[in-house]
């Protein structure tokens, strides 16, 4: 009885992969068109951004360096921008045509039809992170120092920070009543939570001029992900400790996970 029951899972894995890897084939047809199509409305706001942080306010008295830390905040604000797009589209889907309920009837399990959804989002997120380095070493040139960064430990948070913002996707998105109320994602949850996720800021410079508010700023996880971004980049001790970034990241998106699927669940009404 155990070698069936054993052969039974391991061909009900096999079949969750098949369907995983059709799901993912899916939604990739069109990717090349979607992703210069985001990138490049991406690049408008990091190269002005990077412009304007990395030499104009250099009359403000700002260090070389602050373009390089400036980014530090664009990247993490990657997975942020398209957590905001996805989750319009995915509400779209609930108000409208429903694809979602089609992929739940299918022969696998509801996980493996999140995880395409979770899977692809993060895939666009971290292609366009990375692109978004040699046009930041263009802007910044000779204040970028790549030699400087910790690559192993940078592309590692990239794609953990993006694939929270993916499962986050899913929460917000089942959160949202419906798109006429759209506006309360960004206004009441996203800006709030990047604006004072470290964006244009470290906390510890917060804790120096305000460190009642600084031990608060530790209940957003954005604020991990913009110190632990810097953390690899810069390779600087003024930021939180790059491996309890990656910690409480972690811990934040299995919680943030957990309440996608209840959420979803309620929902949707799936099995």
């Amino acid at each position: 009885m155990s070698m069936i029951f054993q052969k039974e899972i391991a061909k009900r894995d096999q079949i969750d992969l098949c369907v995983l890897k059709q799901l993912m084939c899916v939604k990739f047809v069109n990717a090349r068109r979607v992703f210069i199509d985001k990138f490049f409305n991406f690049s408008i706001w990091a190269g002005c951004t990077l412009l304007v942080t990395g030499y104009l306010m250099k009359s403000f008295g700002l260090t070389d360096d602050f373009g390089p830390f400036q980014l530090g905040g664009i990247l993490a604000g990657v997975g942020i921008f398209e957590l905001y797009g996805n989750a319009v589209t995915f509400v779209s889907d609930l108000e409208g045509d429903r694809a979602i309920a089609y992929y739940l009837t299918l022969p696998t399990h509801t996980i493996t039809v999140l995880c395409s959804h979770i899977l692809y989002y993060a895939s666009i997120s971290i292609v366009m992170s990375l692109a978004t380095l040699p046009l930041a070493k263009l802007i910044l040139w000779n204040n970028l120092k790549l030699l400087a960064i910790s690559w192993p430990r940078l592309l590692f948070f990239i794609v953990l920070i993006n694939l929270f913002c993916a499962t986050a996707t899913l929460l917000l998105s089942a959160i949202i009543p419906s798109m006429d109320k759209f506006d309360i994602l960004w206004v009441r949850i996203m800006f709030p939570l990047w604006f004072l996720g470290g964006f244009q800021f470290s906390w510890y410079s917060v804790n120096q001029t305000a460190p009642k508010f600084s031990y608060l700023l530790l209940l957003n996880p954005f604020l991990y992900m913009a110190e632990g971004i810097r953390a690899a980049l810069l390779n600087k001790n003024d930021t939180i400790p790059f491996w309890i970034c990656c910690a409480v990241l972690i811990i934040a998106w299995i919680g943030v996970g957990l309440c996608a699927y209840k959420t979803l669940k309620k929902r949707l009404d799936f099995v």
